[in-house]
């Protein structure tokens, strides 16, 4: 196939890890990563070591990523009391949405308690999505609490076949519900240490299924950096860095004949941009899709320098 051109993908997922931990990646760093894997606009986390739960520190995240690559948009936090901030965050421009943590995270975001995460889905602006890592009954819970309060909720990378009839029978309500799925749950082995954790191949297969029939509706990277000595240690960190592998694994995915070359298109830019309400991308991205190289640590511009999918056989490096 010849050289393909596509919009400046989006990635509305990413741990760019500034301020706190900027030893393993930062606005410059992560951008760089951004761009040499194919997006042109990414959206960060709040769950830093100070989480962005007021506008002070969001504010102070937009000033530190100026000095970034590609197109930067944030996610608010919330800890269940933040509640008062949310008004002005809903509005801002930088933001695209409200993160919720129903799992272990990095910093003080875990909300757990019924009357607390009631109260996040009370006080939110209607408009903007609340996003949830919520697993098993935290997700049903949330879901529940997204139709009572008729809010938009999106499902951060989605891992278990169960989750996936969480979200097929909630669409299929009627409800503003939307999904994502992260490359490493689609192919890393069970046994690699992960938030949520890696499944079955039962549980791949069921991801694959709902990516094809559209309960899944983008691929977010979820791209968690960590320094190589973070991973190897006893109480190993949580997450892979993704950006720069992100494309490369879907299209061993069209090869594979897992998908289409146009649903990649869609998983990757058409449902983003449409869910989060990202502006067209400017930005135009070239790749041959048939064109196959061998991941290198030394190409890797993501300053934690490594990926659990090196030396894998990727494809469509991207020329901008």
């Amino acid at each position: 196939m010849a050289q393909v051109s596509w919009p400046g993908l989006i990635d509305v997922h990413v741990h760019l890890r500034e301020p706190g931990a900027t030893y393993k990646e930062d606005f410059l760093t992560g951008s760089q990563a951004a761009i040499a894997g194919g997006f042109s606009f990414i959206i960060d986390m709040p769950n830093n070591p100070v989480p962005t739960l007021t506008m002070a520190r969001l504010m102070e995240k937009i000033r530190l990523s100026r000095k970034a690559v590609c197109g930067i948009g944030f996610h608010f936090g919330t800890n269940g009391k933040n509640t008062k901030e949310f008004a002005s965050a809903a509005k801002h421009s930088h933001v695209f949405g409200l993160k919720l943590y129903c799992n272990h995270t990095t910093g003080e975001m875990l909300v757990e308690d019924i009357n607390l995460l009631t109260g996040v889905f009370k006080a939110w602006p209607k408009g903007k999505p609340i996003l949830v890592h919520a697993e098993g009954l935290q997700l049903a819970a949330t879901i529940g609490l997204a139709a009572a309060y008729n809010q938009r909720l999106h499902v951060c990378h989605i891992s278990q076949a169960v989750e996936v009839e969480l979200v097929s029978q909630a669409k299929k309500s009627g409800l503003k519900i939307t999904a994502g799925v992260t490359p490493h749950h689609l192919y890393l082995p069970k046994g690699e240490i992960m938030k949520p954790p890696l499944g079955t191949v039962a549980d791949a297969k069921a991801l694959w299924q709902g990516l094809k029939d559209g309960t899944i509706d983008l691929i977010e990277s979820d791209h968690a950096p960590h320094t190589k000595e973070e991973k190897r240690g006893l109480k190993p960190a949580l997450g892979v860095p993704g950006l720069e592998t992100t494309l490369g694994l879907m299209l061993l995915g069209v090869k594979q004949k897992k998908c289409s070359l146009k649903q990649v298109k869609k998983w990757l830019y058409d449902n983003p941009r449409k869910i989060f309400n990202i502006p067209a991308q400017k930005t135009t991205i070239n790749f041959d899709p048939d064109k196959s190289y061998r991941l290198k640590e030394a190409d890797l511009k993501t300053k934690c320098g490594w990926s659990p999918f090196t030396n894998l056989k990727l494809y469509g490096k991207v020329g901008l």
